[in-house]
């Protein structure tokens, strides 16, 4: 086997070559510095879980040039009377090595001690003497000083280690005095052992799968001694030194971890991640992997110790049993290796199995020995066949191996069927309320008759005195066995894994009244003799099924589907916000496309010219067996055309958020239309991983979503002169207002603006044509919008936009809404995005008040024929300067038609229109006039601004704004003005 190439095992390797060169050579005092920083590098290496399968052949390696480093150390030994002590220190070290690589850590502790201790003994009189030493004598004796001591400090990390390895190898508390025994042709309780449980060798040489087999379980399965040994022979060695091509087992884009692509970068780092489960290192299966050698000089003891016993597993067994005895087909054996000429499991002396497991998105090999858990009377006390077949027992114990006990919340039997077969799972909840009876009926009898479905059937909580009525255990998981259509009935053999406790309402043992002669021979079946026989098997009327049991657990053969793909994937905590429910912007996205016709025909439902059935499988991966507080959902949206979706909106498909491992989406898909996946949780609680894959029998593509290349964020807040409110509020135009620039090369121009705000408020974006300030809201000039105003974040899509320019108005729902908030824009072209002044800005402002009233000042338009029956302001200004005037109703309702003018008025005789607000209109923001200089620098000049409506006998309120960059002096010249 080849050697990994990372920097660390590079350097290694260097330092090694240097060495041995420059001990070849007579440099002593350098090959002993370049040893001692090897030995440095190799515990490194030793200490890396990456390099978990050189381990043997490193520490063979370490312990060799320890050798030569202690000989180095005797013979540049410039005082005689060290020597007798460097061979002793020498000498116990090296056996103490040799007792550690034997497994007899308590004897190589003493031997460490021994060793260390006549090291420091020298060490302590050369440091006294040092000093005393010539100029030249000194540097050599000080050279040789520091490198005696580097050596020293490794070996006493060796001992630590050999620490270590005693303090984790005790017995587990509760069962002190059982221990391991190696059996032969029979299984016995461990010679010893007093109480409790051990682990024993099996003692059989069948590995298939029988159909005589049962489940068994102990109360102590829990409590269980364990054979501790730490060093097991090794079956493969290692050169170190450096290889660039080889087929270890590394991590790469290889096409042999999936079929259809290479893996990119990223998955790399994701597989590489989770490949570590519970303290252990699990890697993908590669296609060499049949070639591992399982012939060994001694017993294999797996040194990853013991897994936790538990009887979760035990239906996802039962229903594998029964699939294989029904089908004649391997569905778990198959994956237990090593395997004989006619590809079936092989018996293995040395006591070496490797497992084949779909864990966390990819095949893996799990290795494991031959122990199997015994109760001190010698039983069995994990998953075992009556025939002497062991094959069960070894996938269970490989299993429990990688998921421990798996006894958490959102834990199924189709979640340890998927890891067993790499099958489909699927869970449908009867109390659902889009539970189909018939239709599930009828997916389940074609499923399993056909070999491509198994099937458990899980209880809900329930009370124990009806559980005991009803032969049931509450929240429990039965196997399927069969499924029959008889005389009208719709019935199902069902087996308790525990061999034991049977249903006993209608079709049980002690139903005397529905059983017929003639359909106990169409069963095979006969209540009276079975009720003698408990082996926790039973019928059952599918009826009672969706009375009594919770949930139908399924799995599907992928072989069902022609085509699929995956992808493995991170969610990080540093991905968008904690909880999300409305932002998906950071959300994991994928886009589907179904790019051609179904390629098979027999498509489980018919379905329309152009569809075709997918399944969408989100896997989260499992780092650490605990409770699972991950609330997750997959959402499916069909009119995106598979862009980014940024927040919740229609959907094919809604996920509800659950707590399982695997969530599966079903849906009849549109050849050629563009889908939007997009993987949501409820709240982030920590890093997450993923894999996705999509089964269908068309030809698909998916890849991740994309996101805008080009991408800029504002950071801004509403204040008390900015929170201006919605579109109906005056004050609508003093909300932020963005000028966009897009430029680019694209006829058509596509992305995204997302506001998110740091308050709770409902918020809304406006996008408008021309980039310049908005002052009233017209339809036909808005360009895009995010609809209804939404709490806390929203976005808005720029969908087939031209360049050009445009105004983004970001605005709360009611005035004077404080938050900070977070501008967001993205598109597939460059552009920028300024601040634009609000109105006014720079100038100063007076406010006036007034109103129109009938007969009196309320004399309609146009304003030049009536002006002098209208609301009226005198205006003396010095030198020439900039104004503004504008003119709003704000508590008019119905909103009348205004105008707002400015003539020049010379003493005392209407001159022209200096600037006007156009036509009347009746916007919520009012009318304003255009920025307009007026006056002149040589003199001082009146103006009138005149406010009027367009009907005549309007009674109604206004206020006029007036901004003007130099003073002016302002006066109403009617009552109607304040």
């Amino acid at each position: 086997m080849s050697t990994p190439n990372g920097p660390l095992y590079l350097k290694t390797t260097e330092l090694i070559c240097k060495a041995v060169d420059a001990d070849s050579q007579y440099q002593y005092s350098e090959a002993l510095f370049l040893y001692n920083e090897a030995l440095k590098s190799i515990s490194s290496l030793l200490k890396e879980q990456e390099y978990e399968r050189q381990h043997n052949a490193l520490e063979t390696k370490y312990c060799e040039y320890a050798c030569r480093v202690g000989q180095l150390l005797r013979l540049l030994s410039t005082t005689p009377e060290y020597n007798n002590n460097l061979d002793a220190a020498h000498e116990a070290l090296a056996d103490a090595r040799r007792l550690h690589a034997q497994n007899d850590s308590s004897a190589a502790m003493g031997l460490y001690v021994s060793g260390i201790t006549k090291y420091q003994k020298i060490l302590r009189r050369e440091k006294a003497t040092h000093a005393s030493l010539s100029s030249n004598g000194a540097q050599a004796s000080s050279d040789w000083y520091r490198e005696l001591c580097k050596f020293a400090a490794l070996c006493l990390t060796e001992a630590e280690n050999v620490k270590e390895t005693l303090t984790t190898t005790e017995p587990v508390s509760g069962t002190a005095g059982a221990s391991g025994a190696r059996l032969n042709g029979q299984v016995t309780a461990a010679p010893g052992s007093s109480t409790g449980s051990s682990y024993s060798r099996t003692h059989t040489m069948s590995i298939g799968v029988s159909n005589k087999s049962t489940s068994s379980s102990s109360s102590s399965t829990n409590a269980s001694g364990f054979e501790s040994r730490s060093n097991p022979a090794s079956s493969s060695t290692m050169a170190l030194s450096p290889v660039a091509n080889g087929n270890e087992h590394k991590l790469s884009s290889s096409p042999k971890y999936r079929s259809e692509d290479r893996l990119s970068s990223e998955e790399v780092r994701v597989v590489r991640t989770t490949s570590h489960i519970n303290g252990l290192m699990f890697l993908p299966w590669l296609d060499n992997d049949v070639d591992e050698n399982f012939t060994l000089d001694e017993c294999f003891t797996d040194r990853d110790g013991l897994p936790t016993l538990s009887p979760k597993q035990q239906p996802a067994l039962c229903v594998s049993t029964e699939y294989e005895n029904r089908f004649s087909r391997q569905l778990i054996t198959r994956h237990i290796y090593p395997r004989s000429s006619t590809g079936v499991p092989a018996f293995n002396p040395s006591g070496k199995y490797m497992v084949k497991l779909f864990v966390n998105g990819l095949w893996r090999r799990v290795v494991i020995d031959d122990l199997l858990p015994v109760a001190e009377d010698g039983r069995l006390i994990c998953t075992y066949s009556t025939a002497g077949d062991i094959g069960q027992s070894l996938i269970e114990k490989a299993f429990l191996k990688v998921m421990g006990g798996y006894d958490f919340p959102g834990s199924n039997s189709s979640t340890d069927l998927h890891a067993l077969t790499g099958w489909i799972p699927e869970h449908v909840f009867i109390q659902d309320q889009s539970f189909d009876e018939a239709q599930t009926w009828e997916r389940m009898y074609k499923g399993l008759h056909d070999g491509n479905a198994l099937i458990t059937i899980a209880t809900g909580e329930m009370g124990s005195d009806v559980a005991g009525a009803l032969g049931l255990v509450s929240s429990h998981a039965y196997a399927v066995l069969d499924l029959r259509e008889v005389y009208g009935y719709r019935l199902l053999k069902v087996k308790n894994p525990w061999s034991m406790l049977r249903w006993t309402g209608k079709f049980s043992h002690l139903d005397r009244t529905t059983w017929t002669p003639e359909l106990m021979d169409c069963l095979d079946y006969d209540p009276a003799t079975a009720e003698n026989n408990d082996l926790g098997v039973f019928w059952i009327d599918f009826e009672s099924v969706c009375h009594r049991f919770d949930a139908i657990h399924l799995n599907w053969n992928p072989d069902l589907f022609a085509r699929h793909t995956s992808v493995h994937f991170a969610w990080g905590l540093d991905m968008g916000p904690r909880q999300a429910l409305y932002d998906f912007s950071s959300n994991p996205q994928y886009t589907l496309d179904i790019i051609g016709p179904t390629s098979t025909p027999g498509d489980a439902v018919a379905r329309s010219p152009g569809q075709s059935l997918v399944w969408i499988l989100l896997s989260k991966h499992v780092l650490k067996t605990e409770e699972n507080r991950d609330f997750i959902a997959l959402h499916v949206y069909d009119q995106s055309s598979g862009r980014r979706i940024y927040e919740p909106r229609s959907a094919l498909h809604i996920g509800e958020y659950v707590n399982t491992p695997h969530v599966l989406v079903q849906f009849s898909a549109t050849q050629g239309r563009g889908y939007t996946v997009v993987v949501a949780q409820r709240e982030k609680i920590k890093a997450l991983y993923f894999t996705l894959r999509v089964f269908c029998n068309s030809p698909l593509r998916l890849e991740k979503a994309p996101i805008p290349e080009f991408q800029q964020t504002i950071q801004d807040q509403w204040r008390s002169i900015s929170a201006g409110g919605n579109t109906a509020s005056p004050r609508y135009l003093d909300n932020p207002q963005y000028r966009l620039d897009v430029k680019g090369n694209s006829a058509q121009l596509n992305g995204i603006v997302t506001l998110e705000a740091s308050q709770k408020y409902p918020i809304n974006i406006r996008i408008f044509r021309g980039g310049f300030l908005v002052t009233r809201v017209l339809e036909v000039n808005t360009v895009a919008n995010s609809g209804k105003y939404r709490s806390q974040f929203c976005t808005c899509a720029l969908e087939n936009i031209d360049e050009g320019s445009y105004t983004v108005v970001v605005s709360t729902f009611e005035p004077f809404m404080f938050s900070h908030f977070k501008l967001t824009v993205g598109l597939d072209q460059s552009f920028s995005i300024t601040p634009i002044a609000r109105e006014g800005a720079g100038m100063r402002l007076r406010e006036m008040h007034g109103m129109w009233a009938p007969g009196t000042s309320s004399a309609g338009g146009p304003v030049d024929r009536f002006c002098s029956r209208n609301p009226r302001f005198l205006v003396r200004i010095d030198k020439k300067t900039k104004i503004l005037v504008r003119l709003q109703t704000p508590r008019a309702e119905p909103l009348p038609l205004v105008n707002v003018s400015v003539f020049a008025f010379d003493n005392a005789v209407l001159g022209p229109v200096q600037a006007s607000s156009g036509s009347y209109t009746n916007s919520p923001q009012g009318v304003a006039t255009q920025p307009t200089y007026i006056g002149d620098n040589n003199k001082p000049t009146e103006h009138l601004v005149v406010a009027s409506t367009w009907d005549e006998d309007v009674n109604a309120s206004f206020v006029l704004y007036f901004y003007s960059e130099l003073a002016a002096d302002i006066t109403s010249l009617s009552a109607a003005g304040v």
